[in-house]
């Protein structure tokens, strides 16, 4: 009997492996975010086995329009090519599509109690009703080059600074010669601990301007309460237009701009996507940190997220508890709570995940691994021995710096929002200080204020910057050692006898910096003294010292233990690289521009809860239904008639329902919002916005069962720009493939 069951196991086995040869795993994700320039040597042969139709050309290349020339990224005015979100062309007359919570800042600033484009939306009718959102900018790669080789010319027998400038030297050398006569703009960029140089060439241009954007209630549907979850049924989208001069080059803005032609646009499928079909992302990622060492990890999340997420819960509290008692406040900060909300979302994500990974514990594993390989050679020996314990002991410094610089960010400059307008006026207090007095660029510099003055009482509520500045002191001095407490801090604090309601409440009361008249009134006269009005102000001195503090006590030391952090760092990772060798590694993000790729696929969140891949409109208004009296989960009338109508149109699938987001196993991250979502022929079937809780630690770790990204499908955007807003003019610019 027992050699019948043997003989079954055998026949059975047998069976099972050809099977797998037959038919080859092909349905999991392969995670990374993967450079385009190097894509075709490194996972081309894979993606075209899990369906991919294009050639490598058609996503990379210099030579050709490729899906590369389409995606692009948004920054703000003086971002040095750091983009926020990314966005890409969907017409030959510059339209772009992006995320709807990427460019909200600029609806919010649109919107007021005459024109509230938060309630009703933004949908311009023509090309004439396009508003500029002022300082918003694109970057637009033209090409990717590999320069390590120009990059680390000279620099064998160098160390420490002198390596460093010579670096430096070597690539503003390259960066001159790639932009000459161009107008392009360059970002050099350091992987894998500086073992390998990528230079990214852009193109900036300077004219966006709005064009098309849902109400609030459909383009943040469910509001925080649904941010990292699922099911989400959120229509996150924003249409936008990219202008340039009559030559199709960079400008700032002028009336007599064009739309831009771009090289290369996306198609728009109306076929939609099902289960299992291959997708592939493009966008700009903001930064990983899949190579940090157990120990720094163990101080990020147990340390610093833990302390963050703290800060962040009592912002939310102070806003959310305002708006319930002045609603009219949603218009000012509506932005603001949603940025705060993001963050600590993410980060009580991190902490979850990281735990549920045992993540720490991992790494502490490879990292024995790692010792017992270099110590199995005596050449390995002598480069890496000892690197890890050095680092480990050296990053106990360094934690306690970057807490520091995490208290002066949360608790300090982006704390109350009078203390980084405060910070303003530093340049005109240098001004005043020097031995003679420039008279003319004071006056400048006072005219400059006036109007940021002007600016900032605009969108600003006293008693509610009051209470933060109240709470984000309190958890600074608490938290913070003696080294780090500002003078004025202290001293005040100990004056009101730790009382930090009254003393806010003085502050805020007595300063010139709360009394927009007085302000005005100052910088208006040419005979200003600063020595009175503004230096021996007690909100000036505690807010300029969160400043002094982090100059003097923190950045400088902070930036020295991390560079002696950094070279270390730079010889583990030769030696992690040189360990995994013919090994394809993927580098960290860094905001250049990425491609990663998966299924459409649901995820077992936990025991017993399974997220299929796909929310339907039916969802959204089960979901108002369920919390009439909750208006973040409020559905516009219009969109509810359209549901009891059952008016889809040809934007429902083959089941009659229209389906408003799926999920990805598509590795994103920070940055990646906004990101074009392409099926096998690289046709536009969705936009990248979210991704679930249970999968943010993806940016240490991605896990194949759990690292979710959600998209909201493109057939829900048309569907809003036909049945719900009058922008009918942007339907006609499309290319939609049925």
């Amino acid at each position: 009997m027992n050699n019948k069951i043997d003989k079954m196991k055998r026949v059975l086995i047998s069976f099972f492996a050809f099977l797998f040869l037959l038919f080859p795993n092909n349905s999991a994700a392969d995670e990374g975010m993967w450079l385009p320039l190097l894509l075709k040597n490194q996972k081309f042969e894979q993606m075209r086995k899990m369906g991919l139709k294009l050639s490598a050309e058609e996503i990379y290349s210099i030579n050709r329009a490729c899906i590369k020339d389409a995606v692009i990224g948004l920054m703000g005015e003086g971002a040095n090519l750091r983009s926020f979100g990314t966005a890409s062309f969907i017409s030959d007359s510059g339209l772009i599509i992006t995320n709807y919570h990427v460019i909200l800042s600029y609806i919010e600033r649109f919107s007021n109690s005459e024109n509230d484009f938060l309630k009703y939306g933004y949908w311009a009718r023509n090309r004439a009703e396009e508003s500029l959102c002022r300082g918003l900018q694109m970057k637009q790669l033209i090409r990717m080059e590999d320069v390590t080789g120009v990059i680390l010319e000279g620099t064998d027998s160098l160390t420490g600074p002198e390596r460093s400038l010579k670096i430096d030297e070597n690539g503003k050398r390259l960066a001159s010669l790639a932009t000459k006569e161009t107008g392009y703009e360059v970002r050099m960029q350091a992987l894998f601990g500086n073992s390998q140089y990528i230079m990214s060439v852009y193109a900036v241009y300077r004219d966006i301007r709005m064009v098309a954007a849902p109400p609030f209630s459909i383009g943040k549907f469910g509001g925080h309460k649904d941010n990292y979850s699922w099911p989400r049924h959120t229509g996150d989208f924003a249409i936008l237009r990219v202008y340039s001069n009559k030559e199709n080059k960079p400008s700032t803005f002028s009336n007599k701009n064009v739309p831009y032609k771009p090289a290369s646009y996306l198609k728009i499928s109306l076929k939609g996507v099902k289960d299992g079909d291959f997708i592939m992302v493009a966008g700009f990622p903001g930064s990983t940190k899949e190579y940090v060492p157990s120990f720094a990890l163990d101080r990020i999340i147990y340390g610093e997220n833990v302390h963050k997420v703290g800060i962040r819960k009592e912002k939310i509290d102070i806003i959310n508890s305002a708006i319930d008692e002045n609603p009219q406040l949603r218009f000012r900060y509506t932005t603001r709570l949603s940025s705060i909300e993001n963050s600590y979302l993410r980060w009580r994500g991190e902490i979850m995940g990281v735990t549920r990974m045992d993540l720490v514990n991992k790494k502490r594993v490879e990292e024995g691994n790692y010792k017992r390989w270099v110590a199995a050679d005596s050449k390995r020996a002598e480069m890496y021995s000892g690197i890890l314990e050095r680092m480990e002991e050296l990053y106990k410094d360094v934690a306690v710096y970057n807490l520091a610089e995490a208290y002066f960010n949360e608790a300090g400059i982006n704390g109350s929002e009078i203390v980084p307008f405060i910070g303003k006026f530093e340049k005109l207090a240098a001004i005043y200080s020097r031995k003679n007095l420039d008279i003319k660029a004071a006056n400048s510099e006072a005219k400059r204020l006036i109007g940021l003055t002007h600016q900032f009482f605009e969108n600003w509520d006293l008693e509610v910057d009051r209470k933060m500045f109240r709470n984000m002191m309190v958890k600074y001095y608490q938290n913070m050692p003696d080294i780090f407490k500002p003078d004025a801090m202290v001293k005040y604090l100990t004056q009101y006898e730790g009382d930090a309601q009254r003393l806010s409440q003085e502050l805020f009361k007595n300063s010139i910096f709360t009394d927009k008249g007085r302000l005005i009134q100052f910088l208006e006269d040419s005979n200003r003294d600063l020595s009175g009005n503004i230096k021996e102000d007690p909100l000036y001195q505690l807010a300029i010292g969160y400043y002094m503090i982090n100059v003097n006590k923190i950045m400088r030391v902070r930036g020295e233990l991390q560079s002696r952090l950094m070279e270390l760092n730079n010889i583990y990772m030769r030696g992690y690289l040189e360990m995994n060798g013919e090994k394809i590694i993927y580098p960290d993000a860094n905001n250049s521009q990425r491609i990663s790729y998966g299924r459409v696929n649901g995820a077992k969140a936990q025991d017993g809860l399974f997220y299929s891949s796909f929310t339907t409109l039916d969802g959204a208004n089960d979901k108002y239904l369920n919390n009439i009296e909750d208006e973040q989960f409020y559905l516009p009338k219009k969109v509810r008639d359209l549901i009891e109508k059952g008016d889809y149109g040809v934007y429902a699938s083959d089941n009659g329902k229209l389906t408003v987001n799926f999920l990805t196993d598509a590795h994103t991250t920070s940055g990646s919002s906004g990101s074009p979502v392409l099926n096998s022929k690289g046709e536009l079937v969705g936009l990248n916005f979210d991704r679930i809780w249970q999968g943010v630690a993806s940016d240490f770790r991605y896990d194949k069962d759990i690292s979710r990204s959600i998209a909201l499908d493109i057939r829900y955007i048309l569907f809003i720009l036909d049945k719900y807003s009058p922008s009918q003019y942007v339907l006609r610019e499309l290319k939609i493939t049925k």
